[in-house]
């Protein structure tokens, strides 16, 4: 497997503007795409030395990393670029810098040929993006990557500057970027609909940010959240209803306490540019994925408030629960959020559930009017109960192959689609794994536009383990599913500041969204070209373009034909 990538990025060097590996103080260093995973045991001859060339539109962030292995240790290795400038002496001065820091994956994606894998297991893989400084240990390599993000109103035309590399006063690298900004724009408006499922419950909260739920430094995380997650361009933030939303007892009745929910809204909304809020599902199950259905309602007992799970068919479970979505229905509508906002009904409906997720789409219709349901579901077995009442379908990728025209057809007649990535797929399918190619993960969302799906749905975004850079592998459903590696999380957890470590999956994502929007923008003024242009790089759900110069040359088409 590493083969085939070894002879994809030999033949990307042999193309013109090729920066060579160089050695100084004893360190060698080479220029890798940014879609290209670095491993310790990387030398130029096998990751191949690529141009410092990039290209990208205004709005856009464009990356790059410098690889570097030292035949000696060296401590506080840090790196400095200065600002981008052009020939009229115009800068670019937001330049990141982070060291690609290792991780342990310790199996592979099951039911997945090596030939579709990055690297074999276990084994130390790149993934979270650290601060600097970073540690050089001898004879193992590491990469920093350089994210440029493209000023809006930056005038088109070629941007250098020089990047260095340094152990306290020695110079261990020094190379010259080249970001050629053409005229291109991505919108400001983000069209795509993107959401990470987060956990923020106070246990988790305690365990890695020391961050209790509803304190002052929880709201700083939540702020710092929604700031990180904003800037990667996720819009749609799942609202825990039950522990945002409180309950007391008043003159005999329950009112409401919606003043947490509010601050979540607006923190999300303010600080992060969210644009909608997805309520969390009122159906549960009390443990694992074939356990029994639960709803856990407002009781008045004996003059006081309770939140009690009960089973569906309880008496009391339908007054309840139309009671408090009659009361969110009010308050959406004082804040002016109802038009924002999307309510989930029961998580990947199966068995014999679909005859509860219609009961109680109704209930949803009746106190919720106007709001859209929207549910993972089983496009390739959907029940009629949950396609009649799920408003917006998100399907499995990997599950709709059979499907693709039922999907179109409900697309053609008004409905939204979007769809999800779960523990599968797996195999020849794209997804965002730690163990597969970063190119995966990119071309998800040019599927998006692709198949005409209008949103992302991912469950995991910070599930972690206990240790997240050293086990990426939890497990769930009640400790009997062994998750693929990254499949729970795709941010680390940085205590220090009470925030968020990225990921190069989630920095791929971003540019992957970004071409999303260059792609709708394009399609706006000439959908054939547009069209042309996603079917270079994908012709089915299982075949699209792998080698990486290739997607880089179809990226440029891209640029061009939305320059023109």
């Amino acid at each position: 497997m590493r083969g085939l990538r070894m002879f994809a990025l030999i033949a990307m060097c042999l193309i013109g503007n090729m920066a060579c590996s160089l050695t100084r103080q004893g360190v060698d260093s080479w220029f890798v795409d940014s879609l290209i995973k670095v491993f310790p045991t990387d030398t130029s001859a096998s990751t191949g030395s690529q141009t410092s060339e990039v290209w990208g539109a205004r709005n856009q962030h464009v990356s790059l990393q410098l690889a570097l292995r030292s035949s000696r240790p060296l401590t506080s290795v840090t790196a400095e670029c200065e600002p981008l400038k052009s020939a009229s002496g115009a800068a670019i001065q937001n330049v990141q810098i982070n060291a690609v820091g290792y991780v342990v994956v310790a199996t592979n994606s099951d039911d997945t040929p090596p030939e579709e894998l990055v690297g074999e297991a276990p084994g130390w893989y790149p993934d979270v993006l650290l601060d600097l400084p970073l540690e050089l240990k001898p004879n193992r390599t590491s990469a920093i990557r350089i994210t440029v993000h493209v000023p809006a109103d930056a005038a088109p035309g070629l941007y250098q500057g020089a990047l260095s590399v340094r152990a306290g006063q020695q110079e261990l690298a020094r190379a010259s970027i080249h970001l050629n900004v053409i005229a291109a724009q991505v919108p400001e408006e983000r069209n795509l609909k993107v959401t990470n499922w987060f956990n923020f419950e106070d246990r988790h909260c305690r365990q890695f940010f020391d961050a209790p739920q509803f304190s002052p430094e929880w709201w700083t995380l939540m702020e710092n959240v929604a700031r990180v997650m904003g800037d990667h361009r996720q819009n749609v933030i799942l609202t825990p209803l039950p522990s945002l939303i409180k309950a007391n007892a008043e003159g005999g009745q329950i009112r409401f306490d919606f003043s947490n929910f509010d601050r979540w809204v607006e923190t999300f909304m303010t600080k992060g540019e969210f644009r909608y809020i997805e309520g969390s599902h009122l159906l549960d199950r009390a443990g694992g994925y074939d356990e029994p259905m639960q709803v856990s309602v407002y009781l008045l007992e004996s003059g006081k408030v309770r939140n009690v799970p009960l089973p569906p068919d309880d008496p009391r479970v339908e007054p309840a629960l139309g009671r408090f979505l009659s009361a969110l229905n009010r308050h959406l509508e004082e804040k002016n959020w109802k038009s924002s906002y999307l309510q989930h009904v029961l998580d990947e409906p199966h068995g014999s559930e679909p005859a509860y997720y219609a009961r109680f789409s109704a209930l949803i219709r009746r106190c919720l009017p106007g709001v859209p349901t929207i549910d993972a579901i089983d496009a390739d077995n959907v029940a009629p109960e949950v396609a009649q009442n799920s408003d917006i379908w998100v399907p499995l990728l990997g599950r709709f192959d059979n499907k693709v025209d039922v999907l179109q057809q409900r697309i053609k007649n008004g409905k939204e689609v979007w769809f999800y990535t779960c523990l599968f797929p797996r195999g020849h399918y794209m997804n965002r794994l730690i163990d597969f190619p970063l190119i995966k993960t990119r071309l998800l969302h040019w599927l998006n536009f692709d198949q005409n799906l209008t949103g992302f749905l991912h469950w995991g975004g910070n599930f972690w383990s206990p240790e997240p850079m050293k086990n990426t592998q939890p497990v769930i459903n009640m400790n009997e599913t062994f998750l693929p590696p990254g499949d729970a999380f795709i941010v680390y957890p940085d205590k220090s500041r009470r925030s968020l470590f990225s990921s190069i999956r989630l920095e791929a994502m971003r540019e992957g969204i970004e071409d999303y929007e260059l792609l709708q923008s394009l399609s706006k003024r000439n959908p054939e070209e547009a069209l042309r242009i996603v079917k270079q790089a994908i012709s089915s759900l299982t075949n699209y373009v792998r080698d990486v110069p290739t997607f880089r040359k179809i990226q440029r088409n891209l640029l061009e034909a939305a320059s023109r």
